[in-house]
């Protein structure tokens, strides 16, 4: 499987009053967006599904993705949510059918999850920027130190694609 990982774009700051599940992108997060998505798809040209955490602006962030694929179906899970264990993720993966998958969601998960997918360390060496993505390539099975990094890019450099 290739698990192109996406951490959710530039995002309303945390507020008294609202939740942080409710908080939604900005205008200009979604404008980079969506120039990062279509750098996206310059570099995994194919997605057999998109998956998304249930938090609004990871929702935002997949339909902005989706549409860059051509309106791609996105999947709300909550082994997306910041908060989970990798392990969670790895056993939701794993269940998986689709070569190509992508996930949209948060820090601290996405960075611990890549980190233990490449080395199978808990502490996370990497992280994920708001708007940038890996691509991490599974040859056998899902799981700690099973995977490679093909790519990690900056939503500086996806925007930058043309």
């Amino acid at each position: 499987m290739d698990l192109l990982i996406i951490r959710h774009g530039q995002a309303e700051p945390r507020g008294a009053g609202s939740s942080d599940a409710s908080r939604r992108l900005t205008d200009d997060g979604r404008k980079k967006l969506r120039r990062g998505a279509k750098g996206l798809r310059k570099l995994v040209p194919e997605l057999a599904a998109l998956a998304s955490s249930p938090l609004v602006r990871a929702v935002e962030t997949a339909a902005i993705v989706a549409e860059a694929y051509g309106d791609l179906a996105v999947e709300e899970t909550p082994f997306l949510e910041p908060e989970r264990d990798p392990k969670e993720l790895a056993d939701w993966l794993a269940a998986r059918p689709e070569a190509a998958l992508a996930i949209v969601g948060h820090e601290p998960l996405l960075s611990h999850a890549a980190t233990w997918f490449l080395s199978g360390l808990r502490t996370s060496f990497l992280e994920l920027k708001p708007g940038s993505a890996c691509l991490l390539s599974f040859p056998d099975e899902i799981g700690a130190g099973r995977a490679r990094l093909v790519f990690a890019v900056t939503p500086w450099q996806l925007r930058r694609m043309r």
